[in-house]
């Protein structure tokens, strides 16, 4: 998901970059609770019918799921920042909190667009300034990555604007 916030009294424009969350964390709380409803109540009656070893192969399950469930919906949190004012372009990145924090000088930065030679394989979009190339988002759909793309071109060509009008 790509968001773009303008603060036009500041001349700050703010991209928010967030994967694609597809179910929330309470719906995924109510997927397990299915799971584990669903789950023992199998297990009970063939427990009663005698096979009482599946109970803990039972729990072991529904564990397993809420792991993995719990480890998806945490890749699904991280987001990106990316902040344009005439003078400075900063990248942050992390999950719940900030975890890190590039600045780089906007007219010393480019935007690279690596396009790949395979169909398969997804477009990625870099910051380059001064030797260091940066991936900005990478959890993107491809039309998602497009749009990124079309609002970074536009900001920038206001900055330029602005600059040969002043």
């Amino acid at each position: 998901m790509v968001n773009l916030k303008i603060d036009a009294k500041r001349n700050i424009y703010t991209i928010l970059l967030q994967p694609n969350r597809s179910i929330s964390w309470k719906n995924n709380l109510m997927f397990i609770g299915v799971i584990f409803f669903s789950c023992f109540l199998i297990a009970s009656l063939l427990a009663i019918a005698g096979a009482s070893y599946i109970l803990p192969f039972a729990g072991l399950e529904v564990l397993l799921v809420f792991i993995c469930v719990y480890l998806v919906a945490i890749k699904t949190k991280k987001n990106e920042i990316i902040i344009l004012t005439p003078d400075k372009l900063v990248i942050e990145r992390g999950s719940y909190n900030l975890r890190e924090n590039k600045e780089f000088f906007r007219l010393w930065t480019q935007i690279e667009i690596e396009k790949s030679t395979h169909p398969w394989y997804p477009l990625h979009i870099l910051i380059a300034s001064k030797g260091e190339r940066i991936p900005i988002g990478d959890f993107l759909t491809e039309e998602e990555k497009l749009e990124l793309i079309g609002k970074m071109e536009e900001i920038i060509l206001f900055f330029k604007q602005q600059e040969f009008s002043h």
